[in-house]
């Protein structure tokens, strides 16, 4: 039996320190894509560049050392700010760190939904956009990627612990899309998406963590320069034809 699918809700915040499409912009991906988004931190309306800084601050510790990197007063060093300072904007640690996780989803997860909205519902297109929406992510925004998927403590994530699942309802969606217009075959949707979940994170963590240039060389193509993107471009027949339906 496949895991229950997560309900998701709307959420109307917008998040400080990144330039979020407005809440009426997000509606029309929402639409678009039949999909709505996870919940967020109540409203943070920033009023103040210092906030920026601080958020940086937190970022960076959090993605070079986990929750034990930050504390108010590595947050100010890295800030260039008084502790005092930062107590004027966030009451503790912990709203530092939820603000900053929050902000890592919705930029992930709006990133997910932009790359779906325009492609048709069922179709083989969407779940191969997720999926170079997720590298392009994972690459431009390392700090965020490892915010959301590396343990910030000793102890491993649960699954239910990642923020929105890491993605997973929209990815599960658009394969239960899939299914239902003959697109891929009627498999188990949860097992379906596992494996595509895990084929594009395996790709964005083995290519990040190891330098494969040179080493071999995709598809005869001569070029020694291998990239996430580029992995997950040249296996993709693999992937429509084992995923075909049958006859």
């Amino acid at each position: 039996m496949g895991m229950k699918p997560t309900s998701i809700h709307p959420s109307g915040s917008r998040q400080p320190g990144s330039a979020f499409l407005d809440r009426e912009v997000n509606d029309v991906y929402y639409k678009k894509t039949m999909i709505t988004p996870t919940p967020s931190l109540p409203p943070f309306n920033r009023t103040h560049r210092t906030q920026d800084l601080i958020l940086g601050g937190v970022r960076s510790l959090l993605a070079t050392g986990g929750m034990e990197a930050v504390s108010m007063r590595a947050v100010a060093e890295r800030s260039g700010l008084t502790a005092g300072a930062i107590y004027k904007h966030f009451k503790d640690k912990q709203a530092l760190i939820d603000t900053v996780v929050e902000m890592a989803f919705h930029n992930f997860e709006l990133s997910l939904f932009k790359a779906i909205a325009s492609l048709p519902v069922g179709s083989f297109e969407r779940l191969a956009a997720l999926g170079e929406s997720y590298i392009r992510f994972a690459e431009e925004h390392q700090e965020e990627f490892k915010i959301l998927f590396m343990p910030l403590v000793t102890a491993r994530k649960r699954f239910r612990d990642l923020p929105g699942q890491g993605g997973y309802p929209i990815l599960r969606r658009c394969v239960v899309e899939a299914i239902e217009a003959g697109t891929l075959r009627n498999e188990d949707p949860d097992l379906v998406s596992l494996f595509l979940w895990t084929r594009v994170h395996g790709i964005v963590m083995l290519l990040l963590a190891c330098d494969l240039d040179g080493a071999i060389s995709l598809g005869g193509s001569g070029e020694e320069l291998i990239s996430p993107a580029m992995l997950f471009r040249e296996t993709r027949n693999l992937l429509i034809e084992g995923l075909k339906p049958n006859g």
